[in-house]
Parts: structure tokens; sequence; C-alpha cells
């Protein structure tokens, strides 16, 4: 078996780190290591890949359940191959992860487990499907004079997108564990934990006598290294020296549909300045929200001649107290 990635390593955080601190180290090497912040640098790509590639398994709690279990028990079966090859067996979710034809990782879950059983008491994988073990305990049933069918089983399925994937919507086909193929159409401008619902595509019912169940897929988007999501509003950081904060400047922003526009920063901006850029943000359906532009400063280390020549300025200026020498 092939040697587990760390994962923890790799974002720089302690194996107890919460989802807060794995979150914030994800962002922060991503924003290092995007490819549109290092054109051409090959390492850089190859670092920024196996950021995400950590975060993709951490930044899921299902995910660093296994990944963890894996860990401590490397050959018990719970984390095959590669970091998204095989997640399953019995233990948070009840579920398994499958790696589909494009490419897409999806989590199927049984829910609603028969009478004297528990959903996290057994497991299920590729094969024929769920209908194999339900049959088992699950068929036709009735009273007198009439026969019952017991309809199938809902299927609970993850789908997880990339943050240009979600932004962009579209359709999108992967393959159940039962070998049917699913067609679905992301809404443009997904959210993370937004779920669809598409009736009659979960497992057939026992003997097929009874109303197929339904298939619910929750989608779960990986967050971008450049911008934060705040409802339809998207929040990226740009960083000016003290310097071109006083005298004023501008910038050439990119958006997260690629497009460059240029925001204008105004003499005497103060760190944490919001710019808007209006009908840049996330496109929906139903609206279309802005691009805010966070004005971050940073203070150079000055020669002492620069020093001297910016005491002097201040004296002049009546500043003199915050200028005066430690």
């Amino acid at each position: 078996m092939p040697a587990l990635p760390d994962h923890y390593e790799t974002l720089g955080v302690a194996e107890d780190a919460s989802a807060k601190e794995i979150k914030k180290a994800y962002r922060t090497l991503a924003q290092q290591y995007h490819p549109d912040r290092n054109a051409g640098d090959a390492a850089a790509e190859e670092r920024f890949k196996e950021v995400q590639a950590a975060y993709d398994v951490l930044g899921d709690e299902t995910k660093r359940k296994a990944y963890d279990r894996a860990r401590r028990d490397p050959y018990g079966g719970q984390y095959e191959g590669t970091p998204f090859d095989g997640f399953g067996g019995p233990g948070a979710a009840g579920g398994r992860f499958y790696r589909t034809p494009d490419g897409t990782y999806v989590r199927v879950d049984a829910t609603g487990a028969g009478p004297g059983f528990d959903d996290d008491a057994f497991t299920f994988g590729g094969g024929g499907g769920l209908g194999g073990i339900f049959d088992q305990f699950f068929g036709g049933a009735g009273g007198p004079g009439e026969t019952r069918y017991r309809g199938g089983r809902d299927v609970e399925t993850t789908v997880r997108l990339t943050f240009e994937e979600a932004l962009q919507g579209g359709p999108r086909e992967f393959r159940t564990p039962s070998g049917d193929t699913v067609r679905i159409t992301v809404p443009k401008g997904a959210r993370d934990g937004l779920k669809i619902k598409l009736a009659g595509r979960g497992e057939p019912s026992p003997g097929g006598r009874g109303a197929p169940g339904d298939l619910f897929i929750t989608f779960r988007v990986t967050p971008d290294g450049r911008f934060e999501r705040d409802g339809d509003d998207l929040v990226t950081t740009e960083t000016v020296t003290a310097v071109e904060a006083m005298l004023g400047t501008s910038r050439e922003v990119r958006t997260a549909t690629g497009k460059t526009v240029r925001v204008r920063i105004r003499p005497g901006t103060q760190p944490g300045t919001r710019l808007r850029v209006r009908g840049q943000g996330v496109e929906t359906a139903k609206a279309k929200g802005d691009l805010y532009v966070v004005v971050e400063v940073s203070v150079p280390t000055l020669s002492e001649r620069a020093a001297e020549g910016l005491r002097q300025w201040a004296e002049a200026e009546g500043l003199a107290d915050a200028a005066a020498t430690p």
C-alpha cells in the first residue's frame, strides 16, 4: 500500500488543529502559491496542487476522520491508494467515497436502516449497489387481503466542486455505485452545502415492486485562495506600501471570472479600507454580487537616512511625538 501523504505537514498545522486553523492555513498557502501569482513557476504550481489536495481531505470532516484512521492503521482498508480512493467503512457517516470517471469524488450514504440496525453498523461498496443488502431484510409484506411493498431507500451523495466550477455551474455527469449514470445541472453560483433532490434516482425497492428512493446531492465547494465568499459578494485583498497608501495609487485586480479591473486607491487610504467593484461578485440566476477589495498596508524597514528624512517631515507636520525615536 502506498505511503499516505502527510497533509498536516503540507498545511503546516498540528494534528489536533481546529477546522478554523486548517482553513486559515490553507488560505494563506493557496494565496502564496496560486498560479495567478506565480505565472510560469512549475514548482509553485505543484505546491499549490499539494495544498489543494491536503485541504480537500482535512477540510472535510468525514474525509479527515477516515484519513486519521488510516494513519493510525494503514492496513485497515479505510484509506486505499490515493488520498481520495476508497474512503469508507463503518464510522462517522456510514458511507463510502467513490471515484467517478470524470474524476469527481462522490460519497454515498445509506439512510434510515431497518429494524434492529444502526446506519453505522454496516458498510456498502461498489458491486451491485445496496439492493442486495436490503433484500435480505425487507420485502413484500401486508395484512389480510392486501400486499404492501417497501419502497427503495434514499441515497445521500456528496459532490465536491472547485470554486470555479461552482461559479460557472453547468452540466455534470457521474456514475453511482449501482452503475447508473446521473446527469445533473449545477446551479450557477452554487453555494457550499447546497442540496438538490432527484426524485426516483435512489435505490430501487426490494424486488423492484415498490417505488424507488430519491437521490439527494449535496455540493461541497473548495474555498479559493484569492477570494472569500460573503453571500453573493466576493472579498479579496491587495497590499500597498505605506507611501502608496499616503500618496495614492492604483492596482489591477483580477476578478474570479478572469477579467481585469483597475482599482483606484485614494491618498490617505487606511488599512482595512474596502473598495467596491460593482457586479464582479457571484452571479446566480437571481442576482449578481459585488467584489470588495480590502486594502492591506505594508510598512517597510527604513535606512537611517530615510528614517531621518521621515522624522524631519513628521516634525514639520506636527507629528513629532509619533515620529519620536524609541
